[in-house]
């Protein structure tokens, strides 16, 4: 994305205002209605549970019994169905010798994963922040209540092992205890079996590891190739931390992270900078992000022109036929807590679409309000979108986290209460002036094909 020139009707009111800029008008987006939420909402125990980063499981053969799988940080998993009702429990791995305890921050569901012995699974694949590890749950549709089982590789190596020396000279050995470890995380499926993708914390790096199912079952990984992303944007140097102030706070890290299993393309976001793009088939990345964020304005890092606010985080793809759909990424922004940088053009709390193919073009941003009883959504983590028909949502399901489940507290400070909404498609595509597609059914996750 390049700068563009001031519009005639923004150089006129310059003009008007003796050359004074004035704030940013309001962008314009769309307003889509929630269906339901989960509940109990976050904390739920006496951990200090967070709802982050959701994943829908369509199952086999009955598509009421489908799951939506979440990440909680602190507490563990959470599965629910699709009522919104919870399901399972999984508590975090209590802490080992070095008093490190499990901290789930992002999960995935990857289909049809290789048994040595023949078959294949269905399994959920997590990023353990706290530890530096890959959890893996296989799930079984068959089970009455407990659909997840652990079967994770207990002699797993670190995911990240080393790191980028602060003076950017080489690598350094990165203990689990210093939590430059496993973040974002999404899967898809290689031409040589399931591969995790992880976002190394704190960090510009991503890496890529092969899913490696054991005789006894369990699953470990082995790492393959990784990508490192430049620490300076714009001339903002993108280590320089600001207590008091947000929009003079950075990091390099990644979050979100999406694959269009179509395509072997990776989507990556890097929260403060923008979307980049990386060919799983040929393991180029590009030397730019498609879309960069709107930066800052005390920044030399500032891209007024831009749909999209630090920090970007959840992506998802809706799947249409024949290559068509979108790319959605949470335009989260700074709006809320005890020091707000909001946005002067109103972006904060947003969804920015963009086209799935081609040079994945921005069509437009929409923000969930309250409606019938269910609150609205801000500072969305994680999201999930499935292009698939489910009893209650026929045009499909978008599952959101929101940051502040109730709007407790004047949504100021620490929240108080996390959780997840449902929203079905049609909503999201209807609130367009040019309405989206709805075309449920046409992607199959098991077969890894449009139908």
């Amino acid at each position: 994305m390049t700068r563009q020139t001031l519009s005639a009707a923004a150089a006129l009111a310059l003009l008007l205002l003796g050359g004074t800029a004035c704030a940013a008008p309001p962008a314009e987006v769309a307003t889509v209605r929630p269906a339901l939420e989960t509940g109990p909402g976050m904390p739920d125990t006496a951990e200090d549970g967070d709802a982050d980063d959701p994943a829908v499981w369509l199952h086999p053969t009955d598509p009421a019994k489908s799951l939506v799988i979440t990440a909680v940080k602190d507490a563990g998993l959470r599965v629910y169905d699709l009522q919104g009702r919870l399901v399972q429990r999984i508590d975090p791995a209590p802490a080992g010798a070095d008093g490190l305890a499990g901290r789930y921050n992002n999960v995935d569901v990857a289909y049809g994963l290789a048994l040595p012995g023949g078959g294949a699974m269905d399994v959920a694949v997590a990023s353990d922040r706290g530890r530096d590890r890959i959890m893996v749950w296989r799930i079984d549709p068959a089970a009455q209540g407990v659909p997840l089982t652990d079967v994770t590789d207990p002699e797993q190596p670190q995911v990240f092992p080393t790191r980028r020396a602060a003076d950017g000279s080489g690598e350094v050995p990165n203990p689990a205890t210093d939590q430059h470890s496993a973040y974002g995380l999404t899967t898809w499926k290689g031409p040589d079996g399931h591969r995790a993708i992880v976002a190394q914390r704190n960090e510009a790096r991503l890496v890529e590891h092969r899913l490696v199912v054991n005789a006894d079952g369990t699953v470990g990984h082995e790492r393959l190739r990784h990508w490192d992303f430049p620490y300076s944007h714009r001339g903002q140097d993108l280590t320089i931390e600001s207590e008091t102030d947000p929009a003079l706070d950075w990091a390099a890290q990644f979050e979100g992270l999406a694959v269009d299993q179509e395509r072997g393309m990776l989507f990556a976001g890097q929260e403060d900078v923008g979307l980049w793009r990386i060919d799983l088939t040929t393991g180029k990345a590009d030397d730019k992000p498609f879309y960069e964020t709107r930066g800052s304005a005390k920044s030399s890092f500032n891209v007024e022109e831009s749909r999209v606010v630090r920090d970007v985080e959840g992506l998802t793809l809706y799947y249409g036929p024949d290559g068509s759909g979108y790319l959605l990424a949470s335009s989260q922004g700074d709006a809320h807590g005890d020091e707000k940088a909001p946005d002067p053009s109103g972006l904060d709390d947003t969804f920015a679409v963009f086209e799935r193919g081609g040079e994945n073009r921005y069509l437009g941003s929409f923000r969930i309000v309250a409606a019938d009883g269910v609150d609205g959504v801000q500072e969305c983590d994680g999201a999930e979108v499935v292009s698939f028909g489910l009893p209650g949502f026929p045009n499909g399901l978008l599952v959101v986290q929101d940051g502040y489940n109730d709007d407790l507290n004047d949504m100021s400070g620490e929240p108080s209460a996390t959780n997840f909404k449902y929203v079905d498609w049609q909503a999201v595509a209807g609130s367009f002036k040019e309405p989206l597609m709805v075309t449920p059914g046409a992607w199959d996750p098991r077969k890894g094909a449009a139908r």
